[in-house]
């Protein structure tokens, strides 16, 4: 997610793009590094404490080579670090911070063709991410139903031809028919259709769209229990320094009609997302995100909602500190007491 047109994510994808450094280039091979610190420091809940998080601070590592007519081979690697280990001694104070503990993130490696477009293979995001177009920070855009990234697919994205482009996913599950006490994925394919258009100098519309289905094993077999169909459209404009983003779909988790004593769960996904651009470095923004969920045979739903407000400022191209906050409700089916949490602070990112 957060791959968007609105001006403040444009700024800082381009920012990281632009600032990627050339570490080999050389006979058509080119090496390029990048990557982001992102922290959040404030209360993270009601029944929390002040924290300092890692909000996803990566490294990325990309790699092509030119092959001619063209035609090129690319690779890409991201790090990010999402450690849990809160062992501590009398000489120092550890916490799960999320600071530490490298892991891989993405590695993938494909083919492309500049008329055609891009074929990959490997861990990294699906081109759902791309759906959902979302400019908020910490937090933004959490109930998104969507399949966003696999730990082993095969991804294409067409090159964009008069604005149009589309892409196909199809995502392997566990290879070892293991029977355990959790349900396996199983596989999954995902397609979506993009479409830009710029009414004139200043405005501009994009539209995305897609529908993917992701499968299960049940818990304590290797057969087929449920699967997952989603679709979701979205639509964006901009005009000069106003941004909106409007986002709706449905879900549905349907079991095989083996376990018919499993209730078919639907459900509907809604997010919009504001922004204006006060003066140059700085942004107001606000997000409404809601995704409900209704079982085969019962009558109410269970509904969260999450309101986003806040503002930043770019202390330079490629430093984002901010202030945000964020009220969720969610409202259950049972008639239980509807729960309340707020998170706030402020945050930074730093772009290299």
């Amino acid at each position: 997610m957060k791959k968007t047109l609105v001006a403040l994510a444009v700024a800082a994808m381009a920012a990281t793009s632009a600032n990627a450094a050339v570490v080999y280039e050389q006979d058509g091979a080119k090496v390029e590094l990048s990557g982001s610190f992102r922290a959040y420091l404030g209360k993270m809940g009601n029944d929390q404490r002040g924290d300092l998080v890692n909000d996803g601070s990566r490294v990325y590592i990309k790699a092509s080579q030119d092959l001619g007519n063209g035609l090129s081979a690319f690779a890409g690697y991201q790090l990010r670090f999402e450690d849990k280990d809160n062992t501590k001694t009398n000489k120092e104070a550890t916490a799960n911070s999320k600071f530490g503990s490298p892991t891989t993130r993405e590695l993938y490696a494909g083919i492309a063709h500049q008329d055609i477009g891009k074929l990959s293979f490997g861990r990294h995001t699906t081109n759902a991410d791309d759906i959902v177009q979302d400019a908020a920070y910490y937090g933004s855009g959490d109930l998104n139903p969507l399949t966003t990234r696999s730990d082993k697919s095969v991804k294409f994205r067409s090159a964009e031809w008069n604005g149009f482009s589309f892409g196909l996913d199809y995502l392997f599950g566990d290879s070892d028919r293991e029977v355990n006490d959790k349900a396996n994925y199983k596989n999954g394919y995902a397609v979506t259709a993009f479409y830009n258009y710029d009414i004139d100098q200043d405005q501009k519309l994009n539209f995305g769209a897609v529908f993917s289905q992701d499968r299960y094993d049940a818990i304590g077999t290797s057969e087929s229990a449920f699967k997952k169909t989603v679709w979701v459209g979205h639509v964006g404009y901009n005009y000069g320094p106003f941004d909106l983003g409007l986002s709706y779909g449905q879900y549905k988790d349907k079991y095989e009609e083996r376990f018919s004593n499993e209730p078919t769960v639907k459900g509907r996904y809604s997010l919009v997302d504001v922004g204006y651009r006060v003066i140059e470095p700085s942004r107001l923004y606000g997000q409404w995100e809601r995704l409900d969920a209704k079982k085969d045979g019962t009558d109410g739903r269970d509904v969260t909602n999450r309101y986003i407000a806040g503002i930043d400022y770019k202390l330079h191209k490629n430093v984002v500190t901010y202030v945000q906050y964020t009220h969720q409700r969610d409202k259950f089916a049972d008639g239980a007491e509807t729960e309340k949490d707020n998170v706030y602070g402020v945050g930074l990112r730093v772009f290299f």
